[in-house]
């Protein structure tokens, strides 16, 4: 096991920022997160799957939500909100139905936001937190899981609202519509709720989730941070220390987005410089980066990701902030091979083009760009 220190967690932060691919909850709620935990001397541990105890429980714990339309956002501003941390009380509401504690927390994707609440939570209740996630990178739905390619059951699921509402979904027809019924809890909540769900042992996640992701957010965050420091380019170290591929470098020219059933849906355009003069990318994103086109023509695809990050502070671009922050930034575009579970026939049924809508083959990144 490993407790994290301050300059770790500043490090997971900046590279789960990246590795989240516009989405995964903020970098600045990562950092209001660190800050409660240090406030409170919190300890932030990590352990892998193999330090746990065999017949132990693991809860995957997250917030659930994105934008929703202003006519819900004004109707629940006059709620009072009863419960501080919707996420922690999740784990301990489903604590309760099962009769029994879990030993560790893991977090449901590769996000800041979504990686420090988990940490938080095991932390608040003095467990551990396990190296890994259940995507391997950010993914907007809780469908979206290598949990769900493996068949581990999503259910029981405890969703917590900041205003006090309490739902246990005790079975579940499968992951969809588990996800339907979560989604909107949180779009009735003015956006967000906070889940605990898919309890199960270390021995059933084995080879359903992607183990060391926050140990390589780390790594990621440190040599990004590295290389700004020492004014080399984080794009370059982004790339030596996934091995990813570029796919293309410009300046953000628009970037457009509507929020609507607890989602953001949008466009992202960037203009191409250097030797991409001359030529266009656009990214759509639903929460996250997912499906590229370069002048025109379908690109780089989710399952693998689509990292945007700023060229000169190696920050991931956020699909959270305000729409006029980013443009005109200068940017580079890294495609991140996806785990090999989203490769699957399985995992690309759950996590490729078609999912979102589009008439588009998954074609990994090293053999689309040679």
């Amino acid at each position: 096991m490993r407790t994290l220190t301050s300059d770790d967690v500043r490090d997971l932060i900046l590279g789960a920022e990246i590795l989240g691919c516009g989405g995964g909850g903020s970098a600045e709620l990562a950092l209001e997160i660190l800050r409660q935990a240090e406030e409170q001397g919190l300890k932030l541990r990590i352990a892998r799957l193999d330090e746990l105890e065999e017949d132990s429980l693991v809860f995957i714990v997250s917030r659930v939500g994105g934008g929703v339309e202003e006519d819900i956002k004004r109707r629940v501003e006059k709620y009072p909100k009863r419960v501080k941390n919707p996420e922690l009380e999740a784990v301990k509401r489903l604590a309760s139905f099962l009769g029994k504690e879990p030993q560790a927390i893991l977090a449901s994707e590769t996000g800041a936001g979504n990686m420090l609440l988990p940490l938080f939570v095991a932390a608040s209740l003095d467990l551990v937190t396990v190296d890994g996630d259940a995507c391997g990178r950010a993914k907007p739905e809780i469908a979206i899981s290598t949990t769900h390619v493996k068949g581990i059951p999503i259910a029981p699921l405890a969703a917590v609202t900041p205003f006090g509402d309490v739902v246990i979904l005790k079975e579940a027809l499968n992951d969809y519509t588990a996800e339907d019924i979560a989604r909107q809890i949180a779009v009735a909540s003015g956006g967000t709720c906070g889940v605990a769900r898919c309890p199960s042992t270390p021995s059933q996640l084995k080879g359903g989730i992607v183990e060391g992701t926050m140990s390589r957010c780390i790594e990621v965050g440190r040599k990004v941070r590295d290389a700004v420091k020492s004014g080399q380019d984080p794009a370059r170290a982004l790339i030596d220390a996934t091995g990813g591929r570029e796919v293309f470098r410009g300046v953000v020219k628009s970037w457009e987005r509507e929020e609507r059933r607890a989602f953001m849906w949008g466009n992202l355009e960037i203009e191409g410089k250097g030797k991409y003069e001359g030529h266009r990318m656009r990214i759509f994103f639903k929460n996250e980066f997912l499906i590229s086109w370069f002048d025109g023509k379908p690109y780089v695809t989710c399952p693998d990701l689509i990292c945007v990050i700023n060229s000169e502070t190696g920050r991931g671009m956020s699909n959270w902030v305000d729409l006029k922050e980013n443009l005109g930034k200068e940017v580079a575009v890294i495609g991140v091979p996806a785990n090999e579970i989203w490769r699957s026939q399985k995992g690309v049924e759950i996590f490729g083009p078609r999912h979102f809508g589009f008439d588009i083959d998954y074609v990994p990144l090293e053999k689309l760009l040679g």
